[in-house]
């Protein structure tokens, strides 16, 4: 197969289905609940661009939605600050998944592609460091860590 034919045939078989995509990830953090912890879930939507040019594909996460159901508390118990139960909608264009025409080459080798290629996108959400800011009791924002325990392609 010819790069340029990978490029394109990458640009039909895997691009369409990683359009707008919506992911389901789950934090290692709790918050707390009258009862118990509840886990903290967010969704990720991205999209996945192909650059013809550069014969480059690459995933961008757009936006993180999602509820904080209750506090989370911060630092030691004897300290007083926690992030309050919110909301969360933040808009963003941080790439996740870049690969070059070597990698689409493989991609595309495997016997289903698109879910070869979700497993890569999987695995680089669930090894990057994401950073939100929320709201806390003392009225302040802070950066908080996502922690991704588990993501899965809804």
């Amino acid at each position: 197969m010819q790069l340029l034919d990978t490029i394109t045939e990458f640009d039909h078989c895997i691009s369409p289905a990683f359009e707008a995509l919506s992911i389901k990830v789950i934090s290692f953090s709790t918050a707390d609940g009258p009862i118990q912890d509840n886990q903290i879930e967010f969704e990720f939507l991205t999209r996945t661009k192909i650059d013809v040019y550069t014969q480059e594909a690459s995933t961008y996460l757009l936006r993180i939605l999602g509820t904080i159901p209750g506090s989370i508390a911060l630092g030691h118990q004897n300290e007083s600050l926690s992030i309050i139960p919110q909301k969360v909608n933040i808009e963003c264009n941080d790439k996740l998944l870049h690969v070059d025409k070597k990698d689409m080459h493989q991609i595309l080798q495997h016997p289903e592609p698109n879910r070869h290629y979700s497993e890569w996108l999987i695995d680089a959400i669930k090894n990057t460091n994401i950073l939100v800011e929320l709201k806390t009791n003392q009225h302040s924002l802070i950066e908080w860590p996502i922690g991704i325990k588990s993501a899965a392609i809804i």
